[in-house]
């Protein structure tokens, strides 16, 4: 599984992950038989896509990947965009990442 973090990298320490966990941690899964190019993650309020937390990283068919969001964040609801291998995009609106741990595209 691919570790994808979102607002920069964090050291790894010697403790357990979910102590350190922000509650908007989730787990995505590409179920839409294409590989996933560019993943955005915006908070649902904002105008603008925030960075490509892919980087130079493809999430292909069928594989996962985890989010990590930094700890202090707050916002519950966001915006995920995603483009395929096509040059199609999809996007999925107004998710509730306090309350979801696992966002399967499809």
């Amino acid at each position: 599984m691919k570790r994808l973090w979102l607002f920069g990298a964090v050291a790894a320490l010697a403790v357990s992950a979910a102590a350190y966990a922000a509650q908007q941690d989730f787990v995505v899964v590409n179920n839409t038989g294409q590989a996933i190019l560019t993943l955005n993650v915006s908070p649902a309020e904002e105008d603008a896509w925030g960075p490509d937390i892919l980087g130079v990283d493809v999430l292909a068919a069928g594989e996962r990947g985890e989010v990590t969001f930094d700890r202090e964040e707050d916002r519950c609801e966001w915006d995920i965009r995603v483009t395929y291998e096509d040059g199609d995009t999809g996007d999925w609106r107004g998710i509730d990442l306090c309350e979801t741990a696992v966002v399967e595209l499809s």
